[in-house]
């Protein structure tokens, strides 16, 4: 068996130098910086552990550390500022087994970019695929679930042709008339989380928790309705129901939204999984439960010829009564699918990157 795992191990790792050698010469014509990095940004399986090795790398004083290892950790650019553009002039490149990242900090080549909108399409398979090994080993198990698809697909893995379909529906609610609503329960939520940090004699038990908690508790509120009073991570768990809030399960969720990429929550839920995994199979479960009651709720008002919550929700029912499901013909079909819906609701409650 260690001798299986360690010829697929070294079978990997020699199919990645060899892509990584191949990419550094496709981008060497280009004639601009290159950095050799032995893992790509958006491989699955680093996503998962390369934070807990960084918690390890950063013991070790930076200079044992070669300089490429800066680009292996997530969100690399918010600790890199701009030091390494002078380092390397405006434009260079990040080449990996997977792919080759420019980075770019060039006024005029990026607006040129932006008049030249069409001839940089979003790469779509990057949201919607694996780009590994882990590609195969799922889609071999459930062909219909994708990176960024955990609900169904969404205007984050649609395609050129279909993206103007799911913006459409998705900018609706989004617009001037809203934003004193925005404001009003963002104000509100500030106003609580600050009164919560003023009235507790220890510090503040975690600012990112808090933070997250005041956008989890906006965006509940402003797409769909949904009103929460503010909880600091300072008050500890609070009450948990046998059938957990909107806002409770789409927490957790999104705190292990990595997990759930990756394996789909209905496999979470087996009870041969430990009891953390099963949590967030039932919280995945739960959420979708939310997200049907609501577009049920949504969608019924609006057969009553009443003109709905002016949610997000309330865009999403009319798309799907519009919806006919139907490609042929050379048109793309009307509205977005039940599937759709789910799936942008995921992806628009995610705040974060």
């Amino acid at each position: 068996m260690l001798e299986y795992l360690a010829a697929v191990a070294a079978l990997y790792m020699g199919w990645s130098f060899m892509c990584l050698e191949l990419n550094h010469k496709r981008a060497s014509t280009m004639q601009i910086p290159l950095v050799r990095v032995p893992i790509d940004p958006l491989n699955i399986p680093w996503q998962v552990i390369g934070t807990h090795v960084f918690t390890l790398l950063d013991l070790l004083p930076s200079f044992l550390l070669p300089y490429f290892v800066r680009y292996m950790r997530r969100g690399w650019f918010f600790l890199e500022k701009a030091e390494s553009h002078l380092k390397y002039g405006p434009v260079w490149a990040i080449v990996s087994p997977g792919g080759i990242h420019m980075q770019i900090c060039d006024a005029e080549a990026i607006h040129d970019m932006f008049d030249r909108r069409n001839d940089f399409i979003r790469p779509a398979e990057n949201y919607s695929e694996l780009v590994d090994v882990w590609q195969t080993l799922r889609y071999m198990t459930d062909s219909s679930t994708a990176l960024l698809e955990v609900y169904g697909p969404c205007i984050s893995t649609a395609d050129l042709d279909n993206w103007p379909r799911h913006r459409k529906v998705l900018a609706a609610p989004f617009n001037e008339s809203i934003m004193k609503f925005v404001w009003s329960e963002s104000l509100s939520q500030a106003e609580q989380m600050i009164g919560a940090w003023s009235s507790t004699g220890c510090a503040i038990k975690s600012f990112a928790k808090d933070t997250r908690t005041l956008s989890l508790n906006v965006i509940a509120a402003t797409g769909f309705r949904k009103s929460f009073s503010f909880q600091s991570a300072n008050d500890g768990p609070g009450k948990v129901d046998a059938t957990p809030s909107y806002r409770d399960a789409l927490s957790i969720v999104l705190d292990n939204a990595v997990i759930l990429m990756l394996i789909p929550y209905r496999y979470l839920s087996s009870p041969y999984l430990p009891k953390s995994f099963q949590k967030i199979g039932a919280a995945g479960a739960e959420f979708k439960q939310h997200m049907q009651r609501m577009l049920e709720e949504e969608t019924a008002a609006l057969n009553r010829g009443e003109t709905g919550a002016g949610s997000l929700m309330t865009s999403f029912a009319r798309a799907l009564n519009t919806s006919d499901g139907k490609y042929g013909g050379g048109r793309l079909p009307k509205g977005l699918s039940v599937n759709e819906i789910y799936g942008n609701i995921f992806v628009i409650s995610e705040p974060l990157p």
